[in-house]
């Protein structure tokens, strides 16, 4: 695929201004004043323009202004200041040679329903014209700048997007936006960052985009709203902008100093069991059967097998062995400024996060940016953006499950001559040292990131503009993994030999649009028609060498190993598309907003090389009408319907055969290619209402309905094509999902405002057609019927009607134990008996079926095998997040909580402390002896076992939970302290304190109830790095 015909789109675009010269434009003058909405007092300082043009002007003391030379036709003016919501008047009608007077309200306390968006729109369009969801956060909706990501400033304020956090400095979070459109393919979202579209090949796209001078994010969260963006956007877009100037007042320049100093610090840990099952005195000795004392290594096991025996000498914490809290750091400058004809914003900014694990540096990331928009003429603008990011990345290299195995009185401190740690801490365990790990790794990553964008937009007349973008997204990332030769292996005794592998990784991507775009007022008919050309291409080089055998110490130089291996690979994505869009609106009541592409690109197979996707939206805003009954209390009010469709493509592989070299030099087949292969086709419809009471509150009820078809899935093929599978168009998934949001001033008296935000959603996916044979992956089940976050694995049985049938009439040699289990008891007896008749570790035979006395029983499927079922649900009852925003002169308390209700986690890290009888639960002292235990009933011996390799429904939890999100309580120096801030040339300063991820509260017994594995819907908690909490201090200077 060539540029060709995204050129010749462009040449004819640019034909409709070539058949006609631009004749002399007349000029008008417009005035007009501007006041609070609510108070109707003057507001100075707030820059009037005339949108898309150089013509401007700020209001003075008494909110009068006036803009001279401004063109004359129909065209939109837009109020604007920090501190008020954003007021647009379209259609303004100015006569040349003629004076207009246009008036403005701003509400002091905007409501963000009233916000301006571009996402999804083409052109800026109030939210309350929108005929699909836009969700829009700005800078005063996220006090709390995000630490890891940008997009975690998202959580708990935007209904609908869920996200899973994971622990580590710069660690990628797990995103979903509603229900997944795919049951295999990526289900994040298309990110955009000031008009550029994020490469698709770069793991973790937002790790190296500064979080920093963020001025607002637009959510889009499905295929109805997102089709704008054809074949790559069916779960959904999201832009950030970047701060660029243009909030200043008129004529203003300004620069701001911002710095946050902090400590990280782990919140939730695992505690270690304080027993042990092996034999000792009355001092607490070790001692062999004969009551000899012995030492550690010589120990045995207590015959009762109970976990309740106290060690003797001191215990070690080793989560404080482990975790540090680290240091978090973040500095930034920015320069702005704000004219008439242009305005621009630069920023820099450093941070550094180092985590909580002892020996790991963290994250470190310096950044610079310059967003500049220019008028150069009344009818040429041009907007132009760019971003360099340098980052080093030392990540943790332990084992973390290894941490919570080590028992409780084994240091993990101990040292060897050279002061290098003990590989081995405890010599009766081959658990290796986490902090020795630690030290023997030497890897990191560094990164480096480039964004550039340039748009222009030319209006040749009034009725018709010509615009065009092209952005680029280049990605290095060299990553070295090294071990020195002559450090002890993991066996505590052989040393290493040396390795090291070094990677790059390069990721380079181009995207560029032409359209035009014509306007025509018919009446009270505003009609907009779009037509626009789009070229991709993403080009991803990655080179990869090892060695091992070095030949001398202490040289981190691949030259110096003795066998080399190297490994290549290149891609290249390519795509071209086209579309039209049509906006009616009648009146300011009735909208309609329609839309179709075309996509093409080199993902698809070569005989499906093009693919159609469409958007149909219509809003009634039934409030505007004369006859509304409710104008005082109901001040708006929309209802809303829109359909769409979006797409995700197919993987750079799935087309073609995949081959695979085998030792000397024979060649195996494994994947047949397809050249039929289609993007997957998400269709979602979407109902809403969106309604304003009193000027103080706004509400938005969404329902959304997706139905996504084509899934590429991986199917068998016959053994005759010589292949194992095929990636096909065979499967479909569905889902719905419900949305509210409530925003809400509560008080606005004199100088005390109490702001509430309130988000909460719903979600439900299933999977309707699969077409191929079921099977199993790792906690998920994949076929029909299913829902994608449902768990499935092995039950043992809480009731007796889930024996096996033979014992329909001997239920008495049964019974329910205190953790909900049925266990055999053998008849006369009760689980109560284990100490008292001395059955623990005796079998139990009722109708000719053994049984280990005590023990759980699986569930048994028809043919007496251990049943396959599903054992819990990843998703949700109910996601929701509240935040509450106190003002009262210049202090400022803000608070975010997010949570859950229903769902479950599978707690992975309990399972496998049960298999080294390292958890609490395990531990039998201070228990009366008809509850104890033998640790062979958490480890097990025979059939299904708690420490299966497979998952089972014990170690399902409940993942409910409140959590303390953000915390931040600012002050702003008062005008009466204006002397001395003048002295130091500043105009205002600002000290805050903040916290981040604060705490929670669950029942959950696991370190994150929100933990997921791989994507947002896996719910499984493996051991890894840990969320941890931040706390800061901060100031903010701006002069």
């Amino acid at each position: 695929m060539t540029h060709r015909s995204f050129v010749h789109s462009t040449v004819v675009i640019a034909s409709l201004v070539a058949a006609s010269s631009v004749s002399a434009q007349r000029t008008a003058r417009v005035t007009g004043t501007v006041t609070e909405t609510e108070t109707g007092r003057p507001i100075p300082g707030v820059t009037v323009r005339v949108v898309g043009t150089a013509f401007g002007a700020s209001t003075d003391t008494e909110g009068r202004y006036a803009i001279v030379n401004a063109s004359s036709g129909l065209q939109t003016l837009e109020a604007r200041r920090i501190g008020y919501g954003v007021r647009r008047v379209e259609n303004v009608r100015l006569g040349a040679d003629a004076s207009s007077t246009v008036n403005f309200t701003l509400n002091a306390n905007p409501l963000n329903i009233e916000e301006v968006v571009v996402s999804g729109t083409i052109d800026p369009t109030s939210k309350l014209k929108t005929a699909f969801t836009v969700d829009k956060l700005t800078a005063a909706d996220i006090p709390v700048a995000p630490t890891q990501n940008a997009i975690v400033a998202l959580q708990g304020k935007v209904a609908g997007v869920h996200i899973q956090r994971a622990g580590g400095p710069g660690a990628a979070p797990l995103i979903q936006l509603r229900s997944p459109a795919s049951q295999f393919k990526e289900t994040s979202p298309l990110y955009i960052v000031d008009g550029v579209i994020l490469s698709s090949t770069i793991i973790n796209p937002l790790q190296d985009i500064s979080p920093d001078d963020i001025a607002n994010v637009e959510v889009l969260k499905g295929s109805a709203g997102a089709s704008l963006y054809g074949s790559r956007a069916a779960s959904g877009v999201i832009a950030i902008t970047t701060n660029r100037g243009a909030a200043l007042a008129l004529n203003t320049t300004q620069f701001s100093v911002r710095t946050e100093y902090g400590f990280n610090q782990i919140g939730k840990t695992f505690p270690k069991p304080a027993f042990h099952r092996f034999l000792i005195n009355a001092d607490g000795d070790y001692v062999d059967r004969a009551g000899v004392v012995v030492p550690r290594h010589l120990r045995v096991t207590d015959l009762d097998n109970f976990i309740d025996n106290p060690y003797k000498g001191p215990l070690y914490d080793h989560a404080a062995q482990f975790y540090k809290p680290g240091t978090f750091i973040t500095n930034s400058a920015t320069l702005q400024q704000n004219s008439a004809s242009t305005n621009f914003s630069l920023n820099y900014g450093r941070q550094r996060e180092a985590g909580v694990v002892e020996g790991a540096d963290g994250l470190t990331r310096n950044s610079v940016r310059l967003n500049l928009d220019h008028r150069m003429r009344d009818d040429f603008t041009v907007n132009l953006s760019g971003y360099h990011q340098r980052g080093y990345e030392d990540p943790s290299s332990v084992s973390f499950a290894d941490l919570f195995r080590i028992n409780a009185d084994v240091d993990l401190n101990q040292r060897n001559a050279d002061g290098t740690f003990k590989v081995l801490p405890d010599t009766l365990s081959s658990l290796v040292n986490p902090l020795y790990r630690q030290q023997l790794n030497d890897n990191f990553t560094k990164r480096a990131r480039t964004l550039l964008s340039a748009n222009a937009n030319y209006r040749p007349f009034q009725w018709l503009s010509i615009d065009g973008n092209m952005s680029y997204d280049r990605s290095d990332r060299n990553r070295s993994l090294f071990i020195p030769r002559g450090m002890l292996g993991t066996d505590g005794q052989t040393p290493t030999i040396g390795s090291i592998t070094l990677t790059n990784d390069i990721v380079d991507g181009v995207n560029a649009f032409a359209g035009a775009t014509a306007r025509k007022r018919t009446g009270l008919l505003d009609t907009r028609f779009t037509l626009r050309s789009t070229l991709e291409r993403e080009t991803n080089p990655y080179f990869e060498a090892s060695g091992t055998n070095f030949s001398v110490q202490g040289v981190r130089d691949i030259d110096a190993a003795q066998t080399n291996t190297n490994a290549s690979s290149f891609t290249d994505r390519r795509a071209t598309s086209y579309l039209g869009s049509l906006l009616l609106d009648y009146g300011g009541k009735y909208i309609g907003d329609f839309l179709v592409r075309r996509d093409g690109s080199s993902l698809f197979g070569p005989e499906s090389r093009w693919n159609n996707y469409y958007r149909a939206s219509g809003a009634y805003l039934m409030a505007e009408e004369a006859w509304w009954p409710f104008k005082s209390t109901l001040n708006a009010f929309k209802v809303r319907y829109s359909v769409g469709t979006a797409g995700t493509r197919p993987d750079f592989g799935d087309q073609y055969e995949n081959l695979e070299l085998v030792a000397g030099g024979g060649v195996t087949r494994q994947s047949l290619g397809n050249p039929f292969l289609r993007p997957e086709i998400a269709r979602e419809q979407e109902v809403g209402i969106d309604a304003i009471i009193r000027n103080r509150v706004s509400v938005s009820l969404v329902y959304a309905n997706l139905v996504s078809r084509d899934n590429i899935i991986s199917i068998p093929v016959p053994g005759i094509s010589g292949f194992n599978t095929q990636e096909a168009n065979v499967g479909v998934i569905t889902g719905n999902t419900y949305e509210a949001t409530v925003e809400a001033q509560i008080l606005n008296r004199g100088s005390f405002q109490w702001k509430v935000n309130a988000v909460a959603d719903r979600s439900r996916n299933r999977v309707t057609e699969f077409n191929r044979s079921c099977y199993t992956e790792g906690i998920l089940f994949r076929c029909e019927g299913v829902t994608l976050g449902s768990m499935w694995g092995n039950s043992f049985i809480r009731s007796k009607s889930g024996l096996r049938p033979v014992h329909a009439n001997s239920q008495d040699g049964f019974d329910i134990n205190d953790d909900g289990y049925v266990v055999a008891v053998g008849a006369g007896n009760s689980w109560r008996d284990g100490i008292a008749k001395k059955l623990w570790g005796t079998n139990v035979v009722v109708d000719g079926k053994s049984y280990p006395w005590g023990h759980a029983i699986p569930m048994r499927d028809s043919l007496d095998q251990v049943a396959y079922v599903q054992i819990g649900d990843g998703n949700a009852n109910a996601n929701y997040g509240l935040g509450n925003t106190f003002q009262w002169k210049g202090l400022q308390l803000y608070a975010n909580f997010t949570g859950q209700i229903g769902g479950e986690v599978y707690h992975n890290t309990r399972q496998t402390l049960y298999q080294d009888n390292d958890h609490v639960d395990v531990v039998q002292a201070g228990k009366a002896d008809e509850a104890k235990k033998p640790f062979t009933y958490y480890s097990g011996q025979a059939g299904l076992s708690f420490n299966n390799s497979g998952y089972i429904n014990h170690f399902v939890e409940k993942a409910t939970y409140v959590k303390l999100n953000e915390l931040q309580l600012r002050y702003t120096l008062p005008t009466s302290m204006g002397r001395l801030l003048n002295r130091v040339g500043a105009e205002r300063l600002s000290l805050e304190l903040t916290g981040r991820n604060l705490a929670t509260w669950t029942n959950y017994t696991g370190m994150n109830p929100e933990a997921a594995s791989g994507s947002a819907y896996n719910r499984v908690e493996f051991e890894v790095y840990p969320l941890y909490r931040i706390w800061t201090t901060g100031i903010n200077v701006v002069f």
